[in-house]
């Protein structure tokens, strides 16, 4: 077991339907010994005023919430997970750990496999992401960013983007799927591409994002470099790649693109968006930039804005990745391509994204059998980083990490605006947000005030798992159970 429960004591008004907010402030925490597994332990009951469906004064049970019914659909025997919720009615459930995870050994590299200064050119993303469809807007689009130092107008558009399921004859059942920074739309294999993709186990018939239900679009970010427009794309007045004279992008450019895509398929209104890091922070603004055309939202791991410390990691990575001799200030295509640029940058992300508890367990102080102390890798976290890098740097283009990067930082959905509570207003849809305890990149304390913010502007249908999971901010890539089991319900149940 990764974790016993936590109490936490709240100060924010109750929720006011089985659905509502799980949880805000929290100034306490403490293990609880006390109760039976898989009951609720009453801290207080709920007023008369607080009871609605589902969870009525007396009645309340693991199964008041749609997650209950759905979490024991989501078995793997090589791991497990604590998922920690808290009812705004007051009762604390716990949540009998699930297997879910794979093994720890997976990942871990027991050689060292340092890249030297090899100079080979930049690769083809279009070999390592195929049998995708590209909207091609002809009309140029404006960018967000009023002063852009590159002008701020692309003179076409490309998005590329994947689909699985039916669209309904009324198309009222799409789930956008947002993605994180580095990630393609591809998602879930199909027959054009049978690749495994990045949520693989979440999508599919009867899966989280059910396909026997929902018709499921994921789309390479704006900025990218699997199909969509991005630095890497040959700019159409040049005929030549923009590398650096792509102008500045924002997360509020990237959903007016997919917005672009929607209204090409001629689809007004989401069913719902979803999206993870990210993802998480796009399906937030889609949410409040088009409050009329989505009709739930899901945000996991994310944040209303980016915090300091993302700020600092991804700084670094940008400035690593321009220290290379090789990024020639982004000029580098068809020559040589900024390899330990882009290594080093992976490696920093990496220890963003997963956790130290997960790797005092995994790791702890291993050193490679044989391996004298010196300046090479010779403990196993070492060798793991190295492995992650050497994998990693070629695989995506450092330009679309250094645009997008920037789009993240830049992030902040109250510029604008009075007062934050304002800004997140717009959200009027029932929102699921979720939070991972262990998670550097985003911590919990910022979808706390997502939740707190979406409660004060007025929005009375919000759910808030927090996650007590030992995997960090990519926790949403492999906990099939627990996040797939909150996304599943949340889609199907929360507005019955």
């Amino acid at each position: 077991m990764l974790a016993g429960l936590l109490q936490r004591r709240t100060g924010l008004s109750v929720a006011r339907s089985f659905r509502s907010v799980f949880a805000h402030e929290h100034h306490q925490q403490r293990r609880h010994k006390h109760h039976r597994k898989g009951q609720p332990h009453q801290q207080q009951p709920p007023q008369p005023s607080q009871q609605r469906r589902g969870l009525e004064a007396g009645s309340a049970s693991p199964a008041a919430h749609p997650f209950f019914s759905e979490a024991s659909q989501w078995k793997n025997p090589e791991g497990e997970v604590t998922c920690v919720q808290y009812p705004a009615n007051h009762y604390t459930y716990y949540v009998e750990p699930s297997e879910y995870a794979p093994s720890l050994q997976e990942e871990s590299s027991t050689n060292s496999a340092i890249l030297s200064d090899v100079h080979i050119p930049e690769p083809s993303y279009v070999t390592i992401n195929y049998g995708y469809n590209v909207f091609h807007s002809r009309e140029p689009f404006q960018c967000e960013i009023k002063d852009n130092p590159n002008g701020g107008v692309l003179p076409e558009l490309h998005l590329a983007y994947e689909t699985w399921g039916t669209l309904s004859p009324e198309k009222d059942n799409v789930v956008f799927l947002h993605t994180g920074l580095s990630a393609s739309s591809h998602a879930h294999s199909h027959e054009r591409n049978k690749t495994p993709g990045w949520w693989e186990k979440f999508i599919g018939p009867g899966k989280a994002i059910d396909t026997n239900k929902y018709f499921v679009i994921c789309s390479n970010n704006l900025g990218g470099c699997y199909g969509t427009s991005g630095p890497s794309s040959i700019n159409p007045s040049t005929n030549k790649e923009y590398a650096t004279s792509f102008p500045l992008i924002t997360v509020q450019d990237m959903i007016r693109a997919q917005f672009l895509l929607l209204d090409h398929l001629g689809i007004d209104k989401l069913h719902a968006s979803v999206g993870s890091s990210l993802g998480g922070m796009q399906s937030l603004a889609a949410a409040a930039m088009y409050p009329e055309r989505v009709g739930l939202c899901v945000s996991i791991s994310a944040a209303h804005r980016a915090h300091p410390t993302a700020i600092a990691l991804r700084y670094m990575q940008r400035r690593i990745i321009m220290a290379d001799p090789h990024w020639a200030g982004g000029n580098y295509y068809g020559k040589k391509f900024p390899v330990l640029g882009m290594k080093h940058a992976r490696e920093i992300a990496t220890i963003s994204y997963r956790s130290g508890p997960e790797w005092e367990k995994r790791f702890s102080r291993q050193r490679i059998d044989g391996a004298r102390h010196s300046f090479m890798p010779e403990y196993l976290i070492e060798t793991y980083l190295d492995h992650q890098g050497t994998t990693a740097c070629l695989r995506y283009d450092p330009n679309s990490l250094i645009y997008i990067s920037k789009a993240m930082d830049m992030f902040d959905m109250t510029d604008g605006f009075e007062d934050p509570t304002s800004a997140i207003a717009r959200i009027t849809c029932p929102t699921l947000v979720i939070g991972v305890q262990s998670d550097l990149l985003f911590p919990v304390m910022q979808q706390r005030e997502v939740v707190q913010l979406l409660r004060e502007g007025g929005n009375e249908n919000v759910t808030y798992y927090e996650l007590d999971a030992l995997y960090g901010h990519d926790t949403f890539l492999i906990d099939v159970n627990t996040v797939g089991a909150a996304v599943k319900g949340h889609l199907e149940h929360c507005c019955l």
